[in-house]
């Protein structure tokens, strides 16, 4: 053979063994990838396991074993980061297509190993410092102390889960490998779920001093709103009082009835959607009508205006409650009693401020007294209660999720994270799917107590615009009999048949940003729905009349843009 001949077979032999132990290492790489894929899956599944474990522990406050639970799922946590860290998982997840699956159970691995030793160890120990039941002195006053420490700690953690879910959500969710698309939705939902923990805590930790006087001297407006006959943000505004609170400790220096403030005009401008909705109620200078807007901020700068403009003094921001929120908070702190003995609880305080209290005491102005000292005994009651802080945060809670406990604060800043959480009560601006239902009393009486409602939301089709059908529902269970003049009584315009226990409620629903409404029927038959709107929502509303034991159902045919994410609810 010719001496080129030999080069050109050597080359081959060189090519070939080349090729030969290219393809090996590609098997064995593979089987490597197989191997420690495998093993990867396992330990992100005990850490899966071990972080619904350790929420669990933190929740029931069993802070040691969460301690020892943290540690094991640190360790699963590196294990699974060391398996798919090297150059056979780095080529593999690079290679077009086929690297997709190998890219995301890196990054998994990555986000996991990075949160498991830099941030829950901060979080675990914060809640340790925020213990409930160490927060609250003898005196009854929040140490706010601890929270304040904590705050940093809370506001680095909320930083990190919300990157790491950030991160987690760019991997690649469809690949050819359906374990790891699943294993990354699960992951996926935990960190959503773990962030939405760790940003009401630090919304919290950036709140509750600020608002608790850490810095001095707070003092606010409590209103109270009766049920029985319905406004915007949930009931007639009736008592109220001035809470103050220094450094934790809180005390009310005052009650009063509705009639102190009564009509007190402010001065106040919320925009001509506003005004086009609410001029006819004089909602910014009439007290029992300052909530007719569903959106809390309106009535609270209305109440402080009204306030400061009749004593001149100035106040820091104002609460709302219910006298549902009440009993909830009645169930930890137990029953009061008034001081004619009578006996109010968690059990009987809705029936007895929005129903009894109309049969007992005919008089107006005895009426309202009695709400005024109902108000004052049960919340001093509840703020000098040496009752479990756990509860009673459980119970705030509970409140703050049916839009029962509203806050806001005259602080610019400390309202700006309010409107971030729900205590907010407001009406959000959103292009999300949005649905909101609520009726005001228009029949000036107390039959609200007896009406029921509900609202279903349906979308279908697809595309940048969405039909969506909303159905509402009203009904009126007042009895024939035995209800008090003043509860049944009418104060509108009425026809002459109406009849003891028939209502009149104005139906009014807020829609998606740009959505239009293409028909409407009640009852059944075509009908002709109003149009307003409020803070960016187009705002479709109707006059009821609603006889004692009948019902109305208002059906909307709307055409809705498609909004991102989940359909946002606010309840009345």
């Amino acid at each position: 053979m010719s001496e080129a001949g030999e080069q050109r077979s050597s080359r081959r032999r060189i090519i070939t063994w080349s090729l030969v132990g290219l393809a090996a290492l590609v098997v064995v790489g593979g089987i490597w990838l197989i191997v420690t894929g495998l093993l990867v899956r396992s330990q992100l599944q005990d850490v899966r396991d071990e972080v619904h474990q350790l929420r669990d522990q933190v929740e029931q406050g069993e802070l040691a074993q969460a301690r020892v639970t943290l540690a094991s799922l640190q360790t699963h946590a590196r294990r699974a980061h060391s398996l798919a860290t090297g150059p056979a998982w780095a080529v593999a997840s690079v290679v077009p297509f086929a690297g997709e699956p190998v890219e995301t159970v890196r990054g998994i691995a990555s986000d996991v190993d990075r949160l498991a030793h830099l941030t829950l160890p901060g979080l675990l120990a914060a809640r340790q410092q925020l213990d409930p039941t160490t927060l609250r002195r003898g005196d009854g006053s929040v140490d706010l102390s601890p929270i304040v420490r904590v705050a940093p700690t809370l506001a680095a953690a909320d930083t990190a889960v919300t990157d790491a879910t950030a991160s987690v959500q760019q991997l690649p969710g469809s690949t050819w490998l359906s374990p790891v698309d699943d294993a990354r939705r699960d992951i996926l939902t935990q960190l959503q779920k773990i962030a939405g923990t760790v940003r009401s805590a630090d919304l919290a930790a950036r709140i509750v001093p600020q608002m608790l006087g850490v810095d001095g001297t707070k003092r606010y407006f409590v209103g109270f709103q009766n049920e029985a006959e319905a406004r915007g943000t949930g009931g007639l505004p009736g008592a109220f009082g001035i809470l103050q609170i220094t450094h934790g400790k809180a005390k009310f220096l005052r009650f009063e009835k509705d009639s102190f403030l009564s009509v007190v005009p402010t001065g106040l401008n919320f925009g001509r959607d506003y005004n086009r909705l609410y001029d006819g109620y004089d909602a910014t200078s009439t007290y029992i009508n300052s909530d007719a807007s569903p959106h809390f901020p309106y009535a609270a700068q209305i109440w402080t205006t009204m306030w400061q403009r009749k004593t001149g003094q100035h106040l820091d921001g104002a609460i709302s409650v219910d006298p549902t929120a009440l009993s909830y908070l009645l169930g930890p702190t137990g029953q009061v009693t008034l001081p004619d003995r009578t006996v109010v609880s968690a059990d009987n305080v809705v029936s007895m401020t929005e129903n009894t209290i109309y049969s007992r005491f005919p008089n107006s102005e005895q009426r309202k007294e009695y709400l005024r000292t109902i108000a004052k005994s049960v919340s001093t009651h509840i703020v000098d209660s040496d009752a479990s802080s756990k509860e009673l945060v459980d119970a705030v809670g509970k409140a703050i999720g049916e839009r029962r406990f509203m806050v806001w604060s005259a602080d610019r800043s400390v309202e700006a994270n309010i409107l971030r959480t729900a205590t907010s009560g407001a009406v959000p601006r959103t292009k999300a799917p949005y649905a909101s239902a609520w009726i005001t009393n228009f029949g000036g009486n107390k039959l609200d107590y007896y009406i029921s409602g509900s609202m279903a939301w349906a979308r279908t089709g697809c595309g940048t615009t969405r039909k969506v059908t909303v159905t509402l529902t009203l009904r009126n269970d007042a009895p024939a009999s035995g209800l008090p003049p003043y509860v049944t009584n009418r104060s509108d315009l009425h026809p002459s048949s109406v009849r003891p226990g028939d209502a009149r409620d104005l139906l009014s629903y807020a829609a998606t940003e740009g959505s239009l409404l293409d028909s409407a029927t009640l009852d059944g038959k075509r009908a002709t729905v109003a149009v307003g709107a409020e803070r960016g929502h187009p705002v479709y509303y109707v006059d009821l009349e609603l006889p004692r034991g009948t019902s109305h159902t208002l059906v909307l045919h709307l055409s809705e843009p498609q909004g991102k994410g989940p359909v946002v609810v606010l309840p009345q």
